[in-house]
């Protein structure tokens, strides 16, 4: 079968370059529906977004498209909850802010992601900004930040090669490229440097983010699709390396793009009233975490003018719906991070609000 001719390179993509070193599980782009379908992306890459995630899925995009307005709205579960004693500590930072936001999880992001679509071809400029703050554990502080600002622009394409009588059999390839500039990161603190930072916030955190470096990427994919039938119900199993070696910049300051070795497989299902996909990734695999750090499900359902998501993040539920106003789709849901090595050592509940802007060219 097809299949078992094309897991040897799923597994030798899913191995490759391994790393010894632990960071976040983090990716440079996510999209509302990723996000909402348990982080997923790789196997089951469909869309547009497959530029971000695995970009031989492109090669299945026959539509022209200009998304000219693209920007998510992004916090945790405690800048909802505590809103007024996280403004209040934030705006009179200082040694008093230590007891106000201990235990506090605070995360704020605000992205953009514009696109043009082609047949094929995908081209994106990537806006994102990220503000984090995180104090535990009172006996013994531990102190983590983030400031980070990425701008950049992203291209890529897909090629797909059919095979068979009939076209049942198809695989897809596909190449992405990068340009990004960044300054920031997340980072760890002593507890002297935390009283430096409370004594001279503005100073402190102006002197650690540093200045914008510049960084170029790449990212490769491949992908097998079974067609299953003439309404359009496949089977997919896709695999990608994105930020090959690392996303790194020409300044020490800017934070690298980790490198993100990932295999995933999907099933859409087509009916005459909904179209329903789920999918399942591992994602990360180079990374030295818990297996249910690295594990991603997900599924869509899809009505007319709505959508419904659900699935796990890292063993954490993640839900949302989307709802389709002609031009005009806006996203809402919610998801968990797993910000720990271990599972639900440190869990972050987060919320999202993106509101998509869509033109037929």
């Amino acid at each position: 079968m097809a299949v078992i001719r094309i897991l040897p390179i799923f597994l030798i993509l899913a191995g490759v370059l391994s790393s010894t070193s632990s960071s976040a599980l983090v990716t440079l782009v996510r999209q509302p529906r990723q996000m909402a379908m348990g982080g997923i992306g790789v196997g089951l890459a469909d869309d547009e977004y497959a530029l971000f995630n695995n970009p031989a899925g492109l090669a299945g995009q026959k539509t022209r498209q200009f998304r000219p307005v693209n920007v998510a709205l992004e916090g945790s579960l405690d800048i909802y909850s505590s809103l007024s004693t996280v403004t209040d500590a934030l705006s009179n930072f200082g040694l008093g802010t230590l007891n106000e936001l201990m235990g506090q999880d605070i995360y704020l992001r605000a992205s953009t992601a514009p696109l043009i679509t082609l047949p094929n071809f995908t081209v994106a400029f990537i806006g994102d900004a990220q503000g984090s703050l995180l104090i535990r554990n009172q006996a013994n502080p531990t102190y983590r930040i983030g400031n980070m600002l990425t701008y950049g622009f992203q291209a890529g394409m897909g090629w797909s090669f059919k095979s068979g009588r009939r076209p049942v059999d198809e695989w897809r390839f596909g190449l992405a490229g990068k340009m990004l500039w960044r300054k920031g990161g997340i980072y760890d603190l002593s507890t002297p440097e935390f009283l430096s930072l409370a004594n001279d916030a503005e100073g402190y955190i102006a002197n650690l983010v540093g200045d914008y470096g510049m960084g170029f990427g790449a990212d490769v994919g491949v992908q097998y699709v079974r067609h299953l039938d003439s309404k359009g119900s496949d089977l997919y199993f896709g695999a990608s390396l994105t930020d090959i070696g690392g996303t790194r910049f020409d300044v020490s300051t800017a934070r690298a793009v980790p490198m993100n070795p990932s295999i995933g497989v999907g099933w859409v299902k087509n009916s005459d009233f909904l179209r329903f996909k789920a999918g399942l990734d591992l994602r990360n695999l180079d990374q030295e975490t818990r297996f249910s750090n690295k594990l991603h499900f997900g599924t869509e359902t899809s009505l007319p003018l709505f959508d419904i998501y659900a699935g796990m993040n890292q063993l954490n539920l993640t839900y949302g719906a989307a709802f389709d106003i002609w031009v005009l789709r806006i996203t809402a849901l919610s998801y968990a991070e797993e910000l720990g090595v271990a599972f639900h050592q440190n869990t972050s509940r987060r919320y999202v609000l993106h509101v998509d802007f869509n033109l037929p060219i």
